[in-house]
């Protein structure tokens, strides 16, 4: 059945990408060209023109195959080839319909050494073809080279770009990044490469890497590579084909990939799979289902004449390529990707090895870029199958965020002489606070300068804190929980600040009787009274000791989840009231004045606010604008990110209308995805609020897309 050819986009979205769903630095985008809007993350299938063992029209009518790869080289070398090309574009050369990229032979140099064709000359030939994306001639960095070699490399092709840029004209080009193995020369080339006008970003000299399994080193290299380059282009992993490296890949900035790797293993009569290769010789049911395979036995696949051999397996990798991609796709927008990489790691040693290296990079600053970007926010349970998933991205990432922005509340201590006092509640199940709330209001009646804790497999978390993703919607087993450990504990009272703090470890028991002889033991190894010990049976201390907790509570998900001054808010707070739902939970907080300013989320622990609460938490700043594109402070309690727009799109921005890129002036640089902001003019009215899509590089770098979901518009006073 055939479809339909593509639209070409609009005249002025020609060559921008937009991003439409991200999990960390893994995105779904929108690549705009004239043959289509290419969805990413994808692959585009490799054509060699001279052998078809799928046929470029069969890809686009029945595989969903929205663009491939092929060689200008090839194209340009064979006259058969080169002139039909030359009249009639390449498009209608290979009977495509969809988007087209070709290479320029840097490849064919690296296999069988020197091309015959001149840098500009090929990048000239491109365009005469009409292709979508060409591809610059660049010097292929081998692992085998010296450092020498490397850095020669990455600044010849540099030197060809600008040639390169010139010669492409309106045509969109591709700009690789070279450096071979040394991560210094990558993290160069990444830079230089960017200051040019390229449209997309491929990552160059990995296919040796690659066939050699060295994946360490490969995601090492792409992790530098990426820390450096623009958001606003498709990262290219050239020669990446394996189903097996996608999630990873893909978690780690990947875009875009391209491979012939499902005819090239056909014809060895080798499989792909998510899990690794499969050889047909030693098959005797199918390991993975696909259309191309259904009503056939392998011992039938392998008497076959070895061209129809070769067909029916390259079909079945071609499936199997775009499932694995579609099966990255939702991970992405179910926020999950890095679970999939982290149980594809398992697949293969190496690749065990590569993610292992990067968990120990958790502490660099790559990693804690990456974590910067991640939405910490999660609606359902998040799995930690291993004692290494904590530091997945996804989890550390709100890990990272309470370290910097919670504090204990001295404005809500008693002066009553008690020093303050950290309390750890270890084996705690979930939901915390049905098995834990009388436990802490009675704690806190006897002891009001305690600081509750819970001890999770993901870390200690505030009790004020106790509902909040991930910690609240852990999924994993006991032998991986070391949250009861005392060192485990102590390590993290240093990341919340407390490590000055005396602390008390108290097990939780199931029976309340037993978790109230736990607290009397307490009490008098504290040296408290029974007549402060018995207070809690006093109705009205009851009743103080839980408006204190919540409000406590209220204040650190304020602070935490929009950045503002805990001292602050507390002066506002401590005066709030609550409205309640028939379960207890806080539904809405009332300034004094009976303001709504916000409501407690009971997804994932966060807090909404209203357009009054944005506008009470804009009052609080006290920094000047932010003017220079992207503001610094290094205060960490400098208050709710601002978004600074241009004048045309108040109007829209005040009838609750999405913020879209191309229309952001500047931004405080500690806007973070899925954290409320506000959204404001260049004098410093207040326009809207919503919540974040992106971090403050992206919102500007951008040209296309939504910046900011706008939960309410601000009308003019």
């Amino acid at each position: 059945m055939s479809k339909p050819d593509p639209e070409a986009c609009r005249e002025q979205d020609h060559g921008k990408f937009e991003v439409i769903r991200r999990d960390g630095w893994a995105r779904i985008g929108k690549f705009h060209t004239q043959h289509g809007i290419i969805d990413t993350p994808t692959l585009l299938p490799v054509i060699n023109p001279n052998i078809k063992t799928i046929t470029p029209r069969d890809m686009w009518d029945n595989y969903g195959v929205q663009g491939l790869i092929t060689n200008s080289y090839i194209i340009w070398k064979h006259e058969k080839l080169r002139i039909p090309a030359l009249e009639n574009g390449v498009h209608e050369l290979i009977d495509f319909p969809g988007f087209i990229m070709t290479d320029s032979g840097t490849f064919q140099a690296y296999v069988y050494g020197d091309v015959e064709v001149g840098a500009e000359e090929i990048v000239e030939f491109q365009r005469k073809i009409g292709v979508d994306v060409a591809t610059m001639l660049d010097v292929f960095t081998r692992p085998d080279m010296s450092v020498r070699e490397w850095d020669e490399a990455v600044l010849e092709t540099e030197k060809r770009a600008g040639p390169a840029i010139k010669a492409a004209g309106s045509t969109m080009l591709n700009g690789p990044i070279q450096g071979g193995l040394d991560s210094s020369l990558r993290k160069k080339s990444s830079q230089i490469m960017s200051k040019h006008a390229f449209a997309v970003h491929p990552i160059g000299g990995i296919v040796p890497i690659m066939e050699q399994q060295r994946y360490r080193e490969f995601f090492e290299l792409i992790l530098t590579c990426n820390s450096e380059l623009p958001s606003d282009r498709p990262v290219h992993f050239f020669g990446c084909g394996h189903p097996m490296l996608f999630p990873l890949s893909i978690a780690l900035g990947a875009d875009l990939f391209d491979s012939a790797a499902y005819v090239l293993f056909a014809r060895d009569g080798r499989l792909l799979s998510p899990e690794g290769t499969v050889h047909l010789d030693k098959l005797d049911e199918w390991p993975i289902h696909t259309i191309a395979l259904y009503g056939i036995t392998p011992d039938e696949v392998r008497k076959m004449d070895k061209n129809d051999r070769t067909e029916i397996l390259a079909r079945a990798n071609l499936e199997i390529t775009f499932a694995e991609l579609a099966k990255c796709r939702q991970a992405i927008r179910d926020g999950t990707i890095w679970r999939l990489a982290e149980q594809r790691s398992h697949c293969n040693p190496e690749l065990r090895e590569a993610w292992i290296e990067l968990q120990k990079q958790f502490h660099s600053g790559k990693w804690d870029n990456m974590c910067r970007v991640q939405n910490p926010h999660r609606k359902s349970g998040v799995r930690c199958i291993e004692e290494s998933s904590v530091n997945r991205p996804d989890i550390r990432s709100a890990h990272l965020n309470l370290q910097k922005y919670w504090r204990e509340y001295p404005p809500s201590r008693e002066d009553n002489g008690l020093p303050p006092l950290a309390v750890v509640f270890t084996g705690v199940p979930q939901p915390h606070r049905a098995y834990l709330s009388r436990t802490i209001n009675h704690l806190m009646a006897i002891y009001p300068n305690a600081i509750p804790l819970i001890s999770t497999a993901a870390g200690l978390v505030p009790y004020s804190l106790e509902d909040i993703s991930p910690f609240a919607h852990l999924e994993t087993i006991a032998d991986l929980d070391r949250s009861g450990d005392s060192d485990y504990i102590r390590a993290g009272l240093v990341d919340l600040g407390l490590n000055e703090m005396n602390f008390e470890i108290l097990g939780w028991q199931e029976k309340y009787a037993q978790m109230e002889k736990i607290l009397a033991a307490m009490a008098i190894k504290l040296k408290i009274g029974e007549d402060k010990y018995l207070l809690y049976q006093n109705q009205e201390v009851k009743d103080k000791v839980r408006t204190i907790t919540d409000r406590i509570s209220i204040l650190d998900k304020l602070t935490v989840f929009t950045h503002s001054d805990y001292k602050l808010v507390w002066d506002e707070i401590q005066n709030a009231t609550f409205l309640y739902s028939r379960t207890g939970r806080i539904k809405n907080i009332h300034l004094k004045d009976g303001t709504h300013i916000a409501s407690p989320r009971l997804t994932d622990g966060g807090i909404s606010l209203t357009e009054k609460g944005a506008e009470w938490l804009h009052s609080m700043h006290t920094t000047t604008l932010p003017s220079d594109e992207i503001y610094n402070h290094e205060n960490s309690y400098i208050g709710i990110p601002r978004v600074v727009i241009e004048d045309d799109a108040i109007p829209f921005i005040r009838k609750g209308r999405n913020v879209f890129h191309g229309f952001i002036i500047s931004v405080d640089s500690w806007i973070r995805p899925g954290f409320a902001c506000v959204i404001i003019d260049s004098k410093g009215e207040i326009i809207g609020h919503g919540i974040s899509r992106c971090e403050a590089k992206d919102m500007l770098a951008l040209s296309k897309g939504i910046a900011v979901r706008t939960r309410g518009g601000i009308t003019q006073k």
